[in-house]
């Protein structure tokens, strides 16, 4: 998968959630997401919905 420039997904391991860093914009999705595969899935999902196309470059 190709991130845009600026997209960060950071799955955190205590708290089962995701930090989502998109377009200058950070995002918690707080989960509890079962494992870090779960978490990244949910966090590009997310991206997606922002309108982020895999493969695409920033705009």
């Amino acid at each position: 998968m190709a991130y845009e420039v600026d997209i960060t997904v950071l799955f955190d391991v205590i708290t089962k959630s995701v930090l989502v860093g998109f377009r200058d914009e950070l995002t918690t999705l707080p989960g509890p997401f079962l494992d870090r595969r779960a978490g990244i899935a949910a966090g590009e999902a997310y991206c997606k919905t922002l309108g982020w196309k895999d493969g695409a470059q920033s705009p």
